[in-house]
């Protein structure tokens, strides 16, 4: 083994040369989406970089010494320590290796990393896209900060930037935005299936930053088993349900269309199977009826996040184990799940119980949200369609009773509600909606606005079909 000591104000011996303003823009790969440091930033401590030499010659001045196995290089570099594995210049293209368009490929050295003071902490890698999970890397963020700390996230994998607006414009989610803040490495794979083109370059990567844990919320693809073999404490995800009930893309708008009163969220191995794994812990959340998903959500996240945190440690120690041990292992009968919603379903026909109409504005709230048509006629003119969203409701007659069949709506004697009657006679009153093209507004402003118009909810057949929970 070989020493080559770099000043820490001066020039590293090895010639390492900083191609911050020199080299290529990278073609777009899982590793791609990288934030940039300042050329002139140094910090300490300063890094310990170890490279597997395998051939004569694959760093300038360094030929002297191509028959030892190893070369050990210590340098002041300009990389922060926490990102350092995505920004150095030796991870460059091999053509560009130290200035050097003819050097050898490197696919055959293995490249590590560590800083001098956090070689005892336990390598976390996050896994997540949306803004909930966004919320649970800032805990874990904060978490690592913290004097007595056991672990440090050492990247972030989130799904590659897509088109959002009005006018398309790659965007990256969330959780790529808050990793770049935090100076994370972060990787966006298409897909981790031998089916997406980046994804042997992605668990590649993945095997030389050997974590020790991974941990994912929302990440929103599958998980191979070539991944989850990675890790050797395993996988543990965040899951907002009381598994084994609701498993699958969304337990949240599927609880609350089926009426539960009480939910909560799981921390889980990952397994092969969908949100099968053994259970290190759950929170209860009981709930009082008038909850939207997406509001809903985000606090289960951070009830989970805060569930997690309380369990790492003793996944660090052995207690919790991926093959079950310390876990409560699902009873897969006991099973339900929770499929991902379609947009059709945000539609409101009232053909259904006005308790189910209710939950079902609680559960697609957000996305894809719920709509009715109405059926507007002024006098002497011609009856008029009009859609408007549903935001808030609140039931006003839970079971049959009022006269079948009637489609007028009606403002309620209070004046804070629009009445709309359900087909087997129980009542809907709608607090807040909005009309095509207009902000969202309360009952009392759309009525108004109608200026004595008569409103009517569009008739259509009787439905047969099965309310969630009932026979």
């Amino acid at each position: 083994e070989f020493f080559f000591e770099g000043s820490m104000r001066g020039t590293p011996t090895l010639p390492l040369r900083d191609t911050a303003s020199t080299r290529r823009a990278p073609k777009a790969s899982a590793c791609s989406h990288l934030p940039t440091p300042p050329a002139s930033t140094f910090t300490t401590p300063p890094l310990t970089l170890f490279l597997v030499v395998g051939m004569m010659g694959v760093l300038p001045g360094a030929t002297a010494f191509a028959g030892s196995p190893m070369m050990r290089l210590r340098s002041p570099l300009s990389f922060r320590s926490s990102a350092f594995t995505a920004r150095s210049p030796l991870l460059a293209p091999p053509r560009t290796l130290c200035g050097r368009r003819d050097a050898p490929s490197l696919s055959f050295a293995r490249l590590l990393v560590s800083s001098a003071d956090g070689g005892d902490k336990k390598k976390l890698v996050f896994l997540g896209t949306p803004g909930v999970a966004a919320s649970a890397l800032q805990h874990l963020i904060d978490a690592s900060k913290k004097p007595d700390a056991q672990f440090e996230v050492t990247a972030v994998v989130t799904n590659p930037p897509a088109p959002a607006g009005r006018k398309k414009v790659l965007t990256p989610s969330p959780v790529h935005k808050l990793a770049e803040d935090n100076e994370l490495q972060v990787l966006t794979p298409t897909g981790l299936l031998k089916k997406h083109p980046d994804s042997a370059e992605f668990l590649e990567k993945m095997r030389e930053m050997a974590p020790d844990v991974c941990v994912t919320a929302a990440y929103g693809q599958f998980l191979p088993k070539s991944f989850l073999g990675i890790p050797p404490l395993g996988t543990l995800n965040i899951h907002p349900s009381l598994l084994p009930k609701f498993r699958g893309a969304a337990p949240v708008p599927r609880a609350l269309e089926a009426g539960v009163d009480t939910t909560g969220v799981s921390v889980l191995f990952t397994v092969f199977e969908m949100d099968a794994g053994p259970v290190v812990g759950r929170r209860e959340r009981v709930l009082g009826g008038d909850e939207k998903a997406d509001e809903l959500l985000p606090e289960l996240f951070d009830e989970g996040s805060e569930l997690l945190l309380e369990v790492l440690g003793g996944v660090f120690e052995g207690k919790y184990k991926q093959d079950g041990t310390g876990c409560d292992v699902q009873d897969d009968a006991e099973a339900t799940h929770a499929d991902k919603m379609t947009k059709d379903e945000g539609q409101l026909w009232f053909t259904e119980n006005a308790v189910y109409m209710h939950n079902k504005v609680r559960a697609f709230a957000g996305w894809p949200g719920t709509s009715a048509q109405l059926v507007v006629q002024e006098k002497g003119k011609d009856p008029q369609d009009v859609k408007v969203k549903i935001i808030t409701t609140r039931v006003s007659r839970p079971v049959g009773g009022a006269v079948l069949g009637v489609h007028e709506v009606k403002m309620n004697e209070k004046g804070d509600a629009i009445v709309i009657t359900c087909d087997d006679g129980s009542q809907l009153e709608v607090l807040e909606l909005q009309p095509p093209g207009k902000k969202v507004m309360d009952a009392k402003s759309f009525w108004n606005g109608m200026r004595g118009k008569d409103v009517e909810r569009k008739r259509v057949g009787w439905s047969t079909g099965k309310v969630p929970g009932q026979a």
